[in-house]
């Protein structure tokens, strides 16, 4: 359920598994008031590494830098396993300064929703919970 104090994202992960290489890449645009350009990417089953973050933009240029850093992945081989998905997050994680302290969190929230309105595939990478 969403709130007044949620932002919307978009997002999708993209997977490669080429004998001993098995990871993911999630690339999310967060618009809103402070609109960023966000990626994770790691092995399967794995929090992942902030491996693209760009804040102080605009959600089309947000929209460009994931569209392109995808692009690059696909042609290395990579492939859809999460498809596209609208989901929100609470303002509170979209503040730029921490963005990174953040990202893990937002991918959750990516994960959550991708689950539940079904556009997360059979080769979707398990997103971890943190631990209590």
């Amino acid at each position: 359920m969403t709130s007044s104090d949620d932002v919307l994202g978009f997002g999708w992960e993209l997977h490669y598994d080429n004998g001993g290489s098995d990871k993911f890449y999630r690339l999310m645009v967060i618009t809103g008031p402070n609109p960023m350009a966000l990626g994770l990417h790691g092995g399967r089953g794995q929090e992942g590494q902030v491996g693209l973050l760009d804040t102080g933009i605009t959600a089309e240029e947000a929209l460009k830098r994931v569209v392109s850093r995808s692009r690059e992945k696909e042609r290395k081989g990579y492939e859809a396993s999460r498809e596209f998905t609208v989901f929100y997050v609470p303002s509170s994680l979209t503040g730029a300064t921490d963005a990174k302290d953040n990202a893990r969190a937002i991918a959750r929230h990516f994960g959550q929703y991708s689950a539940q309105i079904g556009t997360e595939l059979a080769n979707a990478s398990r997103i971890p919970r943190p631990a209590l």
